[in-house]
């Protein structure tokens, strides 16, 4: 029979396991709630460079016009760039400051 030991290190382990899924849930949560934000400028981004005339009509700014299809999918494309880049930029500054701390090989 085991330990009662054994099953408390078990149950520790775990746990812990557990608790860093939920943190790296709430993160990814966290990240995309941030991006959904960003798609407000985003749209105001697209409908400027696509000279779409807009009005705030709730909490998303819409077109006046509802654009054709071929105009919808340039909205689109610009509106998802601009997370896209910030975060790409963010994740530049990020990993680039985690390799600053490694020691130099030898060879």
């Amino acid at each position: 029979m085991a330990e009662p030991r054994d099953w408390l290190q078990w149950l520790h382990e775990l746990i812990n396991g557990v608790g860093m899924v939920l943190l790296v849930l709430l993160a990814v949560l966290v990240l995309l709630a941030v991006d959904g934000l960003l798609l407000i400028p985003g749209l105001i981004i697209a409908y400027g460079v696509t000279g779409i005339a807009w009005q705030w009509q709730g909490f998303i700014p819409d077109p006046q016009v509802p654009p054709g299809p071929w105009m919808s999918m340039a909205v689109g494309l610009i509106t998802a760039l601009v997370p896209a880049i910030i975060d790409g930029v963010m994740l530049h500054f990020l990993l680039r400051d985690k390799g600053r701390g490694t020691p130099k090989s030898a060879s």
